[in-house]
């Protein structure tokens, strides 16, 4: 009897400490999250937390770790814009640069506050990225709706700098 109520036990803590993706902050909707992502100055990162096969965590090439993000919000009309670093991506790298930007410095979005979703002005309908921000940490996960896509979700992670 005492044998079988350690083992549910262990069970439940097992089940219980895989149930969250310590990986992504908690993610807030709340009218704060504009007011903290433009903030900062945002500089991508490499992941803290490995992931199996670490498929879902993208890794910066490093052309893009000296890049700096601007998110700027207005009432009409939303940019990010990027500061490109010094060093240049080649025609294999540096793919959040390359697929957001299209060589571009600053691209245009939207933001919807319900789901904390971000929509750049270059993806198709089903795309998006949802915000998760835990204090100066920024994660957007890509995400694609379309059910005939079989697209697995990207995570890309940033680091904030006090904007001056």
């Amino acid at each position: 009897m005492t044998k079988n109520f350690f083992y549910s036990a262990a069970v439940l803590a097992l089940i219980h400490s895989c149930a969250k993706d310590s990986g992504t902050p908690d993610p807030d909707f709340s009218k704060n999250v504009q007011e903290k992502l433009g903030t900062y100055i945002w500089h991508p990162i490499v992941s803290e937390k490995a992931e199996k096969d670490n498929i879902s965590n993208y890794k910066p090439d490093d052309c893009e770790m000296d890049n700096g993000y601007r998110f700027m919000l207005q009432e009409k009309s939303n940019q990010l814009n990027l500061d490109r670093g010094v060093k240049v991506c080649g025609v294999n790298e540096g793919a959040f640069e390359k697929f957001t930007f299209k060589d571009k410095n600053n691209i245009s979005f939207t933001f919807n506050k319900e789901n904390g979703a971000i929509k750049f002005e270059n993806q198709d309908q089903y795309s998006s990225y949802t915000v998760a921000i835990n204090g100066d940490k920024l994660v957007l996960t890509s995400q694609n709706n379309n059910p005939a896509a079989f697209v697995a979700p990207v995570k890309y992670y940033f680091k904030g700098v006090k904007a001056p």
